[in-house]
């Protein structure tokens, strides 16, 4: 397939070294003039909102013209595929809902990996996906108990087949399968959750480990000539954790409505830990 990569900076030399075509972030327009199937959001946490809110206008203009070259009678226009890849999936979701025309289908990802723990190979590596909207439907949140299921549910209460009897419904549905079929085709272990119980399970997950990883890098901690195998984890949690930005951290703070609940927990367990020591000391003297 043909890909076409835009950015803030300029990626010229490494995007045709790569085979793929850059456009500068300046010129929207000539982006969306590519005739794009599919348009892969990847950016920070904190610049999703800003990058939507500023691409929908051309994203607009696009699709109008569109429509005003085309035989409305006989053509129904459909804008391209959105996907993210955030790893907060509610706000994510409401965004794109809530900003992105009708005309387009949402995909709402999180590979759960990034260029370290993926740089040798993407085998057995999660990749957690919602499918949010397809030909205008936006789709119910799935059980993540079971598997994806051959049928949906619209937000109406309507049962919907993933095959169903509708050209434009199967072009959509198609179109999503071929994404998602690139990275289970790289061995990646794919998983469809909702939006919602990936941001409860990430807050248990993902933002206690950063959270912890910061943490535990405030008390300085460093090597020493008797480090225990456990001891060198920590540092290694350490490393890992504070080798992201903190506006990374701060994403996943500000943006997954479970982190606070996740801070309070540990302030508690913090304590309890603490008084359970201090009750001990007294029972001992």
């Amino acid at each position: 397939g043909r890909v076409v990569v835009t950015s803030r900076s300029d990626y010229t030399e490494i995007a045709s070294s790569m085979g793929v075509k850059y456009v500068p972030l300046k010129n929207p327009e000539q982006f969306l003039e590519e005739d794009l199937d599919v348009i892969v959001i990847a950016v920070s946490i904190l610049s999703f909102e800003k990058t939507i809110i500023e691409l929908v206008p051309y994203l607009s203009k696009y699709l109008k013209e569109r429509k005003r070259t085309s035989d409305e009678k006989t053509e129904k226009i459909r804008g391209p595929l959105f996907v993210d890849v955030l790893s907060v999936k509610e706000h994510a979701r409401e965004l794109m809902l809530g900003l992105l025309p009708p005309e387009c289908d949402i995909l709402c990802t999180h590979p759960m990996f990034g260029p370290d723990s993926g740089k040798n190979g993407w085998k057995g590596l999660n990749f957690v996906y919602e499918k949010t909207r397809i030909d205008g439907v936006i789709l119910n949140n799935i059980d993540s108990k079971s598997k994806e299921s051959e049928e949906f549910t619209d937000q109406a209460g309507v049962r919907h087949s993933i095959h169903e009897d509708n050209e434009s419904h199967v072009e959509s549905m198609d179109r999503i399968e071929r994404f998602l079929s690139i990275w289970e085709e790289e061995g990646c272990r794919m998983i469809p959750m909702s939006c919602k119980d990936h941001d409860s399970y990430a807050a248990n997950s993902q933002f206690i480990t950063h959270l912890m990883g910061r943490i535990l890098g405030e008390q300085g901690l460093s090597k020493t000539p008797i480090d225990t195998t456990g001891f060198q984890s920590v540092l290694k949690l350490v490393d890992t954790t504070t080798a992201d930005s903190f506006d990374l951290f701060y994403g996943l703070y500000k943006y997954n409505q479970n982190s606070m609940s996740i801070i309070k927990n540990l302030q508690s367990a913090m304590e309890s830990v603490v008084e359970d020591l201090k009750k001990e000391e007294e029972a001992r003297s």
